[in-house]
């Protein structure tokens, strides 16, 4: 299963799934990799495309919409089965892709015999699941969201060991601000962050002097 819902989500591309990434020497420390295989082009890539159009519309407005994280095109199927003949039990899941848009995650979640509010459909019980999973693992993995803008991210100069106007004029052309006020002539002594962080452009630091 996880294997089809990679390749769907890989553009038709067969990908195998690994559970290992890497392996530590133990003594040395070296870290050898796990290569990923290089799947063939088992349907086009217009036809998975398809199949992940249908799957968002499953989670934007069917089935699986316990699944919707906000900011995130999520697709799914759920699913509800019985296990075995007459036995009255039932297996709800859900699969799921994202982000549709450039999908990085794959996942499936299997419920056997689920009771409480739910019930025991896929959709009631296996979904909300999935949706709280996806909602912490996508920040996790630092997938930006669709309606977040992406900030340019510039490195802090150092303005020490000079004067307030040259720092201020320093810090304008690296399109970085600050809401510090001194005289025109205060030697800077001291600032946060400190020389060489990665900030976002824009961003107000704070200035000391003396």
């Amino acid at each position: 299963m996880i294997k089809m819902l990679g390749t769907i989500a890989n553009g038709g591309k067969a990908v195998n799934p690994r559970l290992v990434k890497s392996i530590i020497d133990s003594k040395t420390g070296e870290e050898k990799e796990i290569a990923v295989e290089q799947g063939e082009q088992v349907i086009s890539r217009e036809n998975a495309n398809k199949v992940l159009n249908m799957m968002q519309s499953v989670v934007d407005e069917g089935t699986g919409k316990n699944a919707r994280v906000e900011g995130y095109n999520i697709g799914g199927k759920t699913g509800t089965s019985e296990d075995g003949v007459n036995t009255g039990k039932r297996i709800a899941s859900f699969v799921g892709v994202a982000d549709t848009s450039n999908p990085e995650l794959v996942m499936i979640v299997i419920l056997y015999n689920p009771t409480g509010e739910g019930g025991h459909q896929g959709g009631g019980v296996a979904a909300p699941v999935a949706g709280k999973i996806l909602a912490e693992v996508l920040p996790y993995l630092e997938i930006t969201k669709n309606n977040e803008e992406i900030k340019e991210t510039v490195k802090m100069p150092n303005v020490t060991g000079i004067t307030f106007k040259e720092a201020k004029q320093k810090l304008k052309d690296a399109g970085i601000e600050t809401n510090s006020s001194f005289e025109a002539d205060t030697i800077i002594t001291n600032q946060l962050p400190k020389e060489g962080i990665n900030i976002e452009s824009g961003t107000n630091v704070i200035l000391y002097g003396e």
